[in-house]
């Protein structure tokens, strides 16, 4: 027996409408995309801040940033890390924290503002200073920050390691929130890999000079690969610290003794240190500073159970990658049980500190 159907006639054009889901323009793009890279660059998937501490969180010098540091000279990396503020032979400005901000789009974030004192000058110079690869050949990077200013013709700046370049729009002087982005693409061949990019948010030829009072005030500042600018890259203190200390490493605590290395004696006086460093330095012959606590000291070194406390100056000794040995003359007074050789164990005191800088 033969059994007929009849399905009714639909159209085809209706049902495949039906599949439709709305995408709209990003959806469109994810799908026009030809490959898994590009679907990662477009939604800004991964690492993106090429800046460190740009949320102004590690403070590893221990400078009163929240009550404001004045800064004298020309280079200086006194205040959060690796932060330089690079002023006019004479001039001071004083840097501020501030760790309560309220952004106009509802962030609450850490700012950093930079305020004229006296000297001439005209331009503000809070800066980072990030490595040039051979990969950032030819390449676009757009910088964002969230920015306000009392000078009129200002610009964001840019250093590759051979030009500087203003920008994007001038910043609005009124003293409020602007949130400003500006893209720049680098030369493709001749940049000196190994020095040095700058990347400022702020940098002006103020006409007049500048007066007491004039500032820069910004947050949340990222530079990124491409030409789009993404939301704020947030990074963990300990990430952010990490990448500092790549930078600058800083032993000590204001109340307890921390623990420096061991060593020998090079003579009944001079000691030898190896301390182990967290992360390898990008600078191989950095600078060493104490800084003494209330009783004019720094450090204690022992050898077996007797201490001979000290505000020797340290020295380095060697190339630095890994570790550091740090060389240290009048470490001891030399008398018994000091020998040449003689095996040695050291300690920060507490409240003081010792800062191996590496910061160019």
């Amino acid at each position: 027996m033969t059994v007929y159907a009849n399905k009714p006639a639909f159209n085809v054009r209706e049902k495949l409408k039906e599949l439709e889901k709305p995408s709209g323009i990003a959806g469109h793009a994810m799908l026009a995309a030809d490959t898994p890279q590009e679907q990662f660059n477009l939604i800004g998937a991964g690492r993106r801040n090429l800046l460190i501490n740009s949320g102004f969180t590690v403070n590893q010098r221990g400078a009163d940033v929240t009550n404001g540091v004045t800064i004298y000279g020309v280079n200086n990396y006194f205040t959060v890390d690796h932060w330089n503020e690079y002023n006019n032979s004479g001039v001071s400005r004083k840097v501020t924290v501030d760790n309560n901000v309220l952004l106009p789009n509802g962030t609450r974030c850490n700012s950093y503002k930079s305020e004229h004192i006296s000297g001439t000058a005209t331009w503000l110079h809070p800066v980072q200073k990030l490595e040039f690869e051979n990969w950032m050949h030819g390449q676009t990077f757009t910088v964002s920050v969230w920015v306000k200013t009392s000078i009129k013709g200002f610009k964001i700046r840019v250093c590759d390691t051979i030009t500087c370049y203003l920008i994007g729009s001038e910043i609005p002087n009124d003293g409020e929130w602007h949130y400003m982005t500006a893209s720049v693409t680098l030369p493709s061949s001749g940049l000196t890999i190994g020095s040095y990019m700058q990347f400022q948010p702020a940098f002006g030829t103020a006409s007049p000079n500048l007066v007491a009072g004039d500032y820069i005030e910004f947050a949340l500042m990222q530079v990124e690969l491409g030409n789009v600018a993404t939301p704020f890259e947030y990074r963990t203190y300990a990430e952010e610290l990490a990448l500092c200390q790549r930078y600058c490493y800083v032993i000590g605590h204001p109340s307890q003794v921390i623990y420096l290395g061991t060593g020998s004696m090079y003579t009944t006086t001079a000691a030898n240190l190896s301390v182990p460093l967290p992360v390898q330095f990008k600078n191989t012959a950095p600078s060493f500073t104490a800084v003494a606590n209330g009783t004019g000291n720094w450090l204690n070194v022992y050898i077996g159970a007797t201490g001979t406390v000290s505000n020797a100056t340290p020295l380095a000794g060697d190339y630095v990658q890994g570790n550091v040995r740090i060389y240290i003359p009048g470490a001891h007074s030399g008398s018994s049980p000091s020998a040449v050789g003689a095996g040695v164990w050291s300690m920060v005191l507490a409240g003081a500190k010792l800062i191996i800088d590496g910061e160019v």
